[in-house]
């Protein structure tokens, strides 16, 4: 939390500085600088499709390679795992049923659609009423229904003609009222006519109308549905030429810890001996007659690469759908202002409201940190109003004013990303209110004087002392702390070249034998001198101390204002050193006008039985 602020005037003043104790209490108060917030998780409603075909007799004729079955897998392969889908064929009467299944057996689907032959007359009415019905029963989330026609409702007689199409009109009303968007694209030269009564029920619902002369354009179709109408995501890997050669296919694919990758190849010819390369944690493959599509769960690397053989002259599409399961955690960071406003009663508050995505599986993994997912915008309704948001290294922050204590729900609209996004999209918080101000209370002005008083007279007191003392009587220095003894005997002597005195003089080599002294005693460097018969005085060397340390060491502790070297390294003050034998140390004292050199030495056996 960070705390700022200016209050003028000397009201302002004089409040700062005697209620400072106050305000430094109110800051305590408020830190909430780093708030986990928990979030609230509401799993998506799931969506629902059905694909209408119509399978009359005229459908040879506008589809004789049988396009409408490779754009039906295309379609129901591409749709996320939070889509079920259905898939109704009519003619005559209703040719294939199947009502809508999950995504793991939408394989059953594509071998109804496999099994539809074009024959009959185009009874409409009754394939519409049956998806109808399907749908309604359906629970929650985006229903529709993708309806592919070549012509107008036709029977054997006119009775049948008029049921059909009062069937498809009651349909039409049912799917309107239940909320179902109908897409109807129109095939060949007799859906050229937009005022066609096929097309009345995407008009009637909101659905979309295309219209493709050709069955080649029945994959453009299915496409826009994708993309527009579903907002379904996917991305063109390649499209190829076949020549009736091995094709190899590299390319990279930046969609790590996706929950699925669907990879769907389309053509207008057989794919042949289809190989991929690719590191996931399972993978499934499902091949048709002019379609392949190859899934990969939780995959983990970025290559991907695809081997096939391609009907010569034909063209293959490779298409690529990558999902995510999802889960969004809150973060509460907090920033207090002191307010200009004299008469403000609490700080003034922003929180920044960070949301972090995760893998909703595994919450370990933070989702959407590459370089593809980079200032991706998308829409956050925020407590009913929306507002555009960017991800900045896979987190997407919020700023707010916060006046008091309430809760802020956002939710997510995951449809500016270039992926499909399941699982949670709803987060909520709870953002804490700012804290209060210190109440202004009125300065004890006649405590404050009588205590400035006293402590003046106490101040005077102590002054006149302390001058009283030093003026009758010298105060001697603090002595300087000698070392603890230590537990350890000395085991040798020290060797003492004194290089220059204070007065000038040369004085020959002289040893103190540390041997004599008792286990453990502390000796300083000026005791040493005056038992060697040096008469003159050091300064500093009643500081400078020795005692015996482990495996036959001398420990030396430097308390003087000299310098110590050892290996012409300056020792610190107040800190002890080990000097192991034949170890020297040079000594320049205190008053910078005498030097020493020491040198300790080990006593030889015989030396010690001397001693």
């Amino acid at each position: 939390m960070k705390l700022t602020g200016n209050w003028t005037g000397s009201r302002k003043e004089i409040r700062r500085h005697i209620q400072f104790s106050l305000l430094l209490t109110g800051i305590l108060l408020s830190i909430f600088f780093c708030l986990p917030v928990d979030a609230k998780e509401t799993q998506d409603d799931r969506n629902t499709v059905l694909f209408l075909l119509d399978t009359s007799s005229s459908m040879k004729e506008n589809d004789p390679e049988r396009l409408a079955i490779d754009s039906i897998a295309q379609f129901v392969y591409t749709l996320p795992t939070n889509y079920r889908t259905g898939f109704v064929a009519y003619n005559s009467d209703i040719a294939a049923e199947c009502a809508p299944l999950e995504s793991g057996q939408r394989s059953r689907i594509m071998e109804l659609a496999e099994q539809a032959a074009y024959t009959g007359y185009s009874n409409a009415g009754a394939g519409l009423s049956l998806a109808t019905e399907y749908l309604k029963s359906e629970g929650g989330g985006g229903k529709h229904i993708v309806l592919l026609s070549d012509g107008e409702i036709l029977m054997e007689d006119d009775a049948g003609t008029n049921e059909s199409r009062r069937m498809y009109a009651e349909a039409v009303e049912k799917a309107e009222k239940a909320g179902i968007r109908i897409h109807v694209v129109g095939l060949g030269g007799g859906m050229e006519d937009m005022d066609n009564s096929i097309f009345e029920a995407a008009e009637r619902t909101g659905g979309g109308t295309y219209y493709t002369p050709q069955a080649f354009g029945i994959q453009s179709a299915i496409d826009t549905i994708l993309n527009e109408e579903l907002q379904i995501r996917q991305s063109t890997l390649a499209i190829v030429d076949a020549d009736g050669e091995t094709e190899n296919i590299s390319a990279d694919l930046p969609y790590a810890h996706a929950d699925k990758v669907r990879i769907l190849l389309t053509s207008t010819a057989p794919i042949q001996n289809l190989s991929t390369n690719f590191q996931a944690e399972s993978a499934n493959q499902v091949n048709g007659g002019r379609y392949s599509l190859i899934e990969l769960k939780d995959p983990y690397g970025t290559k991907l690469s695809i081997r096939f053989t391609g009907t010569a002259g034909s063209q293959v599409r490779i298409n690529v759908v990558p999902e995510y399961r999802v889960i969004p955690k809150a973060e509460v960071f907090y920033t207090d202002v002191v307010p200009e406003d004299e008469d403000a009663t609490a700080y003034h508050r922003t929180a920044e409201v960070v949301y972090t995505f995760y893998d909703l599986d595994n919450q370990d993994i933070q989702l959407w940190t590459e370089q593809t997912f980079e200032h991706r915008k998308f829409k956050v309704t925020v407590n009913g109003e929306q507002e555009e948001a960017s991800l900045r290294a896979g987190q997407l922050t919020l700023t707010r004013t916060v006046e008091k204590t309430g809760g802020l729900k956002a939710r997510m609209d995951y449809s500016g990303l270039p992926v499909n996004v399941t699982g949670v999209s709803h987060v909520e918080t709870e953002l804490a209110g700012p804290a209060s101000l210190p109440e202004e209370e009125e300065p004890p002005y006649v405590l404050m004087f009588a205590g400035a008083g006293l402590l003046l007279a106490l101040l005077a007191i102590v002054l006149f002392l302390i001058w009283h003392r030093i003026g009758n009587k010298n105060v001697p220095e603090p002595r300087e702390e000698r070392p603890e003894p230590g537990r350890y005997s000395y085991a040798g002597k020290l060797n003492i070249y004194i290089t220059r005195t204070p007065d000038g003089c040369d004085i020959p080599p002289l040893s103190y034998n540390l041997f004599r002294l008792t286990e453990g005693r502390v000796i300083s460097l000026g005791e040493v001198l005056e038992r060697c018969g040096v008469a003159e005085r050091f300064a500093g060397a009643e500081t400078i101390y020795f005692k015996p340390g482990a495996d036959r060491c001398v420990i030396l502790t430097n308390n003087s204002d000299g310098t110590v070297m050892k290996n012409r390294e300056i020792l610190m003050k107040k800190k002890s050193y080990l000097l192991v034998p034949e170890e020297k140390v040079d000594i320049t004292f205190e008053d910078e006008t005498s030097e020493l050199m020491l040198q300790y030495k080990e006593l030889m056996p015989s030396e010690r039985q001397g001693t």
